[in-house]
């Protein structure tokens, strides 16, 4: 998924802003049986007067073809990057205001994290939270990368149905399921209000799931934590392509 940069003043749909905490972790080098490709974690760190960095951006290696493993890895990094550039640019404006205002000056801290959900089947797909800590509040971004680690080919929900299924009601099917049978997780009506899923709907394979996201005041209060709903493979087991299901 590609991801507008409007981190800072603002948040894009599929983003959580609100003060929970999340630990914090590195995770282990991941390697299926059925991908031959490792996943390991870069670390970027600094340390300013206005601001604390520490980024843990995941990086393939592996791939058969180097080419789309740089490709891969470049698309997931550059957007950590940006992330980095647009925070640091806002702190720096944060702290110069702070200085001519003679008040202290409180460091914005910004991380990430990630886990990788999936890689089998040449498909690799993994979650990232990315972290900012902003005048005393903490705010959550989600976004998730979906690639075929043979072709470099960033993954939509459609690329993973079979020609000709109405994916879309499909979903939207098992979401309304989900809805109905769980109301006290979701808002009032959520079931009823409920329009179905975007063209880009962020999602992410987890295991035998498919786990599809959503922003805050879709389905749930702005209190939850990130609104995701799984919906088993076994579920659409008729209509998902059959590598998925192997």
């Amino acid at each position: 998924m590609r991801f507008p940069y409007n981190f800072y003043g603002s948040c894009f749909p599929y983003c959580m802003r609100t003060p929970y905490s999340i630990k914090k972790t590195i995770y282990n080098p991941v390697l299926s049986k059925e991908n031959p490709i490792l996943i390991n974690p870069k670390e970027i760190k600094d340390t300013k007067e206005y601001i604390k960095i520490d980024l843990i951006i995941p990086v393939l290696h592996g791939c058969k073809n180097k080419e789309i493993e740089d490709h891969i890895n470049h698309s997931i990094e550059n957007d950590a990057m940006e992330f980095k550039r647009q925070m640091e640019e806002a702190a720096k404006e944060y702290a110069e205001e702070a200085k001519r205002k003679g008040e202290p000056i409180d460091p914005y801290i910004v991380s990430t994290i990630y886990r990788v959900t999936y890689n089998q089947n040449n498909i690799i797909s993994i979650s990232v939270i990315y972290h900012e800590y902003i005048n005393g509040k903490n705010y959550y971004i989600k976004t998730s990368y979906n690639f075929d680690t043979e072709t470099g080919k960033s993954l939509s929900l459609k690329d993973l149905f079979k020609e000709g299924v109405d994916y879309k009601e499909v979903i939207n099917k098992e979401v309304r399921k989900e809805l109905l049978y769980n109301k006290d997780k979701y808002m009032p009506d959520a079931a009823k209000k409920f329009k179905g899923i975007a063209d880009d709907q962020p999602f992410y394979i987890d295991g035998d799931n498919l786990s599809i996201f959503f922003g805050f005041h879709q389905i749930a209060p702005i209190e939850s934590e990130i609104p995701i709903i799984k919906i088993p493979f076994s579920a659409l087991k008729d209509d998902l392509k059959p590598d998925l299901l192997k």
